[in-house]
Parts: structure tokens; sequence; C-alpha cells
């Protein structure tokens, strides 16, 4: 039986797995399903985490979500993450378990370890991807993973010609779907244990961040689009700042806005800032580029305020309302004073 791989990352403090990797486990099901579906060929999911232990929570977790194996690549070197010694240790669990597939998160530290691993099994890497499916090429399944590029103005399907097929994934990219209640198996995998001979841990410092931009469990979002801005006035910026205070909501915004500096960058969604999955996403003047759209279209209901009528970001809205945002903040705030 064929296989796709998905690299969990663990929080090394607590050894539980982070979310995105339940979301990537529920991708690489539906692609198992995808697979059969085109060419009746068999694939299993499985999710290797690399650590000193795991969560048991985790473990439930990632069966749930429809793993049929999960591994923990482990021993005392894996207790911090380094990325060479990590990469060290995927490569030699990889090779001894070869898949056609690996998923990675595309979080930081994702971000450096694909790239350090594809490069050492000279294959190749499609990253920051925002769509993953099958398609068959001259009878041959092929991993076709989608990403914006020319600026995000595009969506660029890209091949892999050679295997293992890789791509990275964004969190929140796609839906976590557990109950399964997947008869999976777990094991554990013992590898070398590496030494670094260049680069060597000597502390860990956790920066302090007194603003809390995490939208990993954003319920309500309130996304500030370029339309609310008066020159380089920020007054309406600061009254939604305001609004989602009021209303215990989360505040985020656009490319463009962060560009002119309206708005700190780590406010922004999209295909270069962060992506969100809220249950009710609200656009005040956005436009609706793909670059962002990439970032919320997975929000459960999608309220868009524009004053044009034709304005993309309705396209993928629940909720149209064509009007000039400023108005409805102006109003909003009136009730809630």
């Amino acid at each position: 039986m064929k296989k796709i791989t998905v690299y969990c990352e663990l929080n090394l403090k607590n050894y539980t797995m982070l979310p995105v990797s339940y979301e990537l486990i529920s991708k690489a099901v539906e692609l198992s399903r995808q697979a059969f579906e085109l060419k009746k060929e068999q694939y299993s999911v499985e999710a290797v985490a690399l650590g000193s232990n795991l969560d048991e929570d985790s473990l439930k977790k990632a069966l749930n979500a429809g793993a049929n194996r999960v591994v923990l690549v482990k021993n005392k070197t894996l207790s911090a993450f380094s990325q060479t010694i990590f990469a060290q240790s995927f490569i030699e669990y990889y090779l001894k378990n070869k898949s056609e597939v690996i998923l990675f998160p595309a979080t930081p530290y994702g971000r450096i370890l694909a790239p350090r691993i594809t490069t050492i099994l000279n294959t190749g890497l499609v990253a920051d991807c925002t769509g993953l499916d099958f398609i068959l090429k001259n009878d041959e399944l092929k991993l076709a993973p989608t990403r914006p590029t020319f600026g995000s103005e595009l969506m660029a399907t890209i091949l892999s010609k050679k295997f293992p097929q890789c791509a990275t994934v964004r969190p929140n990219t796609f839906v976590a779907n557990f109950g399964l209640n997947a008869d999976g198996q777990y094991c554990e995998f013992e590898p070398c244990e590496y030494s670094e001979t260049r680069v060597k841990l000597l502390r860990t410092m956790l920066e302090k961040n007194t603003t809390d931009v995490n939208f990993d469990n954003a319920k309500v979002v309130l996304a500030a689009g370029f339309g609310l801005s008066e020159g380089k006035d920020k007054k309406y910026y600061l009254r939604l700042e305001e609004l989602a205070k009021k209303i215990n909501a989360k505040l985020a915004c656009t490319r463009k806005v962060a560009d002119f500096d309206l708005l700190p960058r780590e406010f922004q969604i999209g295909q270069t800032g962060s992506n969100v999955v809220a249950d009710v996403y609200i656009a005040f003047g956005i436009s609706g580029a793909i670059q962002h759209v990439s970032g919320m279209k997975n929000s459960k209901t999608i309220i868009a305020i524009n004053t044009d009528e034709n304005a993309d970001i309705f396209k993928y809205s629940d909720y149209k309302i064509t009007a000039d945002a400023k108005k409805i903040i102006d109003e909003m705030l009136e009730i809630l004073s």
C-alpha cells in the first residue's frame, strides 16, 4: 500500500501536537479517498512526530482525525529543536519507511525543516500551499499543490517530477475533522543520537509580546481593508480596534493596510500573513484580492461590507452589505456605547 506522511510538529514543552497537524492529517485522509476514486490506488495516512515524548490526548486526536499509524521518532537528542538533528532523524526514519507524499506544516520550524529535508532527499518542495489534490497525468497519480504566485495575482498548480512529492501548508488552510475513530496503530522509532558539529543550543529565550495576534482560536475577526483609509489618517482603524475590544473580537487587516503602516504587520491576514478559520469574519472595506482571500476563506460565516457592489470579496461572502464600512463602524459603536 502506498503512503502519505504528515510531519506533525510538537510543542516541545508539553509534547502536544500543534493544531495544524490534525488539519494536515484530515487533508491526507481526503487525498487518500481521492486517489482511490481516480485510480483505485490505496493510500494509508501516517502521522510522524519528533520528540522525546508524545501527549496521550494528541495521539488519540491524531487517530480520530484519520491517521492509520502514528509514529514517534524518539530519543533524548530530540528534546529541544535543532534543524540539523531533527532533519537527520526524520530522514533516517523516512529511508526505512518511504512514502509517496510528505506534507509539512508551514510553521517557523516547518519552514526550516522542509527545505533541508527535501534537499537531502533530492526532491522538490511546493511552499505555502492553499490547495492540495491528486490528479492523473499520463495515467500516473500526481500530487497537485496550488499556491498564489506573481504577487498573489494568480494561482499556480505545481507538479513535482521526483518522489517523494512534498508540500508545506500554512496553519488554518484546511479544517481538521475528528470522530473517525480510526483503528490506527502507534509505534516508536529510535534514530541515532546525532551530535551537532556546527550549531550548539546555548539557551532558549522567549520574547515578551504584549500584543495578542494569535488567530488560532479566533471566534470573531474584524478585518480592516484599505477602504477605511483617509489618506494616512488612522481614525477608522482605531475605531475598529475599539469595536473589536468591545465585542471581544480579533482585529485583522489586509496587506495594503500593513504596507501603509496603518496597522501592525502582525495583524495581516493572507498569503504573506496569517490564516484564520473564524466563526464570524467581518470584512470592512476589503476588495477581495486572492492574496487576502486565501487566508480567510475557510471561516464559517463571512460578512463583507463594501461600497462597490461588484467587489470580489462578495463572491466569498455569506452576507453582503453594500454600504460605507466607516458608517457601519460608527453605528455599531453607537449601539454598544
